[in-house]
């Protein structure tokens, strides 16, 4: 449904708010403030975003679709365009101003954007008009030189590129220093006996959403530790809760006591420390006790480090998609999901688990996926794994 209103027409800023907002307050609950930026939650998964879209870009992206069967004329609804609204014009040479439908006009303004991708390769030049369509290194020639051109050329508005080639040459009328100009810049650009053709983006790429999304948004370097927490086999809750530990966005009491909202950051763990990303993975002795004994079923024995560390310690172990990197990922996700989880039962509804108590409930969580998975086989290093997480071994 999204898509569709999106495709057919720009949607008015306020209606893009009042969506986003929506999808905010579903993602954060109450009044939709969250724990991470907007504009960083709709950044790819590979950018340390969720992948959830900006609806104003998206919506751009879709609705310059429209734009492209208008400039390549290859539906119903381009050629009543042409016949209708452009008539003898050109698509790029039409004013906004006037009397336009509001979708039309926003149609008209999303130019500039589709011009900047689109690639006019000139074959026998006889469809691209010689003085609007933006074959001339991604511009027109009226745009470049203006209406005077036109007039001291002798050809008129309507006249196509293919009437400055004369036997396979640029062959420009000399009658003004513009249109000596012109001939001189247009020299590196090939004529072929191919037919004209147009491009999104690069050579023989046509128009798809996926580009144009990729080609107008903004894009941020690719954060090294995606891969740890977006895979196929994740489990929703524990990767959701990784991925705000990995954005240090999770409101620990250090924080809170910054804001101002308590008095104290003393660990809920009572370990004495001040409460902080750092401190409760894992240098908290109740979750370095709990991590510890992950880290033995996964056959990793090895001292506990500073998160930073262990989170390169997982990444560099956890390449690929073998059986034994999949235990990793999904252990290292229960085990920050499990002991936040505690964090907040003890600070919210003073209720106290034991370490072992959520060592078992890691442990169900993970085997119950791997279980669930089908990715088991008999043999030594699988038996190994499978002994340690209580899993019955396939097949």
């Amino acid at each position: 449904m999204q898509v569709y209103w999106c495709s057919a027409f720009l949607l008015p800023s306020s209606i893009a708010k009042e969506c986003d907002r929506i999808l905010r307050k579903f993602l954060w609950g109450g009044q939709g403030r969250g724990k991470v930026k907007w504009t960083e939650v709709c950044k790819p998964m590979a950018e340390g975003g969720l992948g959830i879209k900006d609806l104003k870009r998206w919506n751009r992206a879709l609705f310059l679709k429209q734009i492209w069967d208008i400039v390549i004329n290859q539906s119903l609804w381009a050629r009543w365009c042409h016949v209708y609204l452009i008539k003898q014009s050109n698509f790029w040479s039409l004013p906004t101003i006037g009397l336009h439908s509001w979708s039309w006009r926003q149609i008209l303004l999303l130019r500039p954007v589709a011009k900047e991708h689109l690639i006019y390769k000139c074959g026998r030049v006889d469809k691209f008009s010689l003085w609007f369509d933006p074959w001339m290194h991604g511009e027109s020639v009226h745009t470049l030189y203006g209406h005077r051109v036109i007039h001291d050329s002798l050809l008129g508005r309507l006249a196509l590129v293919k009437e400055v080639i004369r036997e396979g040459r640029w062959d420009w009328p000399a009658n003004s220093t513009d249109l000596v100009d012109i001939q001189l810049s247009v020299q590196d650009i090939p004529i072929s006996s191919t037919s004209d053709s147009i491009f999104w983006i690069a050579l023989g790429c046509s128009f798809s959403t996926k580009l144009a999304w990729q080609s107008i948004r903004t894009r941020s370097a690719e954060v090294g530790w995606h891969r740890l927490v977006w895979h196929p086999a994740m489990i929703p809750k524990h990767v959701f809760c990784l991925w705000l530990a990995m954005r240090r966005a999770h409101r620990t009491r250090d924080k809170l006591l910054a804001w101002g909202v308590i008095n104290s950051a003393s660990c809920v763990f009572n370990c004495g420390e001040v409460e902080s990303l750092d401190h409760l993975f894992f240098l908290c002795p109740f979750s370095q006790n709990i991590w510890g004994a992950v880290l033995s079923m996964c056959n990793i024995l090895r001292p506990i480090s500073h998160w930073s560390d262990e989170v390169q310690r997982m990444l560099d172990r956890a390449r690929g998609h073998k059986f034994p990197t999949l235990v990793r990922k999904l252990a290292f996700a229960a085990s920050v999901y499990h002991i936040w989880l505690e964090r907040n039962r003890r600070c919210f509804n003073n209720e106290f688990m034991p370490a072992k108590e959520v060592i078992n409930r890691i442990k169900h969580d993970v085997a119950l996926k791997l279980w669930l998975s089908r990715k088991l086989r008999r043999c030594e290093w699988h038996h190994s794994l499978c002994e340690n997480w209580d899993i019955p071994l396939g097949e």
